[in-house]
């Protein structure tokens, strides 16, 4: 029995000597392929990208060549994408082990405004980021904004009554934008948009999206009843109220005044409608 025990032990002994000889070179293997060059980070790809340049988006990411593969963070990089580049609405990361690569892969946001004031034009991205100045003669494809930000800067942010109207305007379908001349963003949560028919719409900027759908409807009904154009206020619920322009309220009073813009058909002092 004591034979039988100590070799036993023996094996036991064996057994636990072949466990820390194996961990260890699995430990120095796990060290060598932390350390070789096939661990590092030696590609990077970047797409999605059109204005952009890919070097200000590989820097903003925080990923760098030779770093470990498994040092990269792909979610924070993401979020350290969108954070310093107003430009960018989404970023994906991913990484290829094999080939070392880090591909980056940006979604962009679109311009959906000119704000136009006396200094010039400026194209406006879908979250109020004035992208950049652009010359009169450059056509104007966008929807005209205007206001009272008289202090725009190339590569900063409009005001944020400016940036909300161009929040809701990203969600707008072009074929709802056609007709509408100018945007005024007022101040105090409304617009006033001037369309190419010589109406005039009051709206509200939190909803401004679903007037911009109510206009072409709402025009058609009081057109429908004989109503030259006026004012449409579209800021409450149906039904909405329309006022000729020789009795719509001044920007400086309360009550009705004549605007010059247009004489209502008789007996249409003030009228309401349903949304059709």
């Amino acid at each position: 029995m004591p034979r039988q025990g100590t070799a036993e032990e023996r094996e036991r002994r064996k057994a636990r000597n072949r466990r820390i000889v194996v961990s260890f070179f699995a430990f120095i293997g796990l060290v060598a392929v932390l350390e070789s060059p096939l661990a590092r980070v030696r590609h990077i790809e970047v797409s999605g990208n059109t204005t952009i340049p890919m070097a200000q988006i590989v820097a903003a990411s925080g990923v760098g060549y030779g770093e470990s593969l498994w040092e990269v963070n792909r979610k924070r990089a993401a979020s350290e994408i969108v954070a310093k580049l107003p430009m960018v609405d989404r970023a994906a990361i991913s990484v290829s082990w094999p080939s070392g690569t880090v591909s980056i892969r940006v979604h962009e946001r679109d311009v959906v405004a000119v704000y136009a004031d006396p200094s010039g034009f400026y194209e406006l991205m879908s979250n109020g980021f004035v992208y950049q100045k652009i010359p009169s003669t450059a056509g104007l494809p966008y929807p005209i904004v205007t206001g009272q930000d008289s202090d725009l800067t190339v590569h900063q942010m409009a005001s944020a009554a400016v940036s909300a109207v161009c929040h809701q305007l990203a969600s707008v379908p072009a074929s709802e934008l056609t007709g509408v001349s100018e945007i005024h963003v007022n101040g105090d949560g409304t617009v006033t948009l001037y369309l190419d028919n010589d109406f005039e719409v009051l709206a509200d900027v939190a909803n401004l999206r679903g007037s911009l759908a109510a206009i072409q409807p709402t025009i058609r009904y009081f057109e429908g009843k004989g109503y030259r154009p006026g004012v449409i206020d579209l800021t409450g619920s149906p039904p909405y109220r329309y006022t000729p322009f020789s009795s719509a309220p001044s920007s400086n009073e309360d009550t009705s005044s004549a605007s010059g813009r247009g004489e209502p058909v008789e007996g249409t002092s003030s009228k309401t409608a349903s949304h059709p």
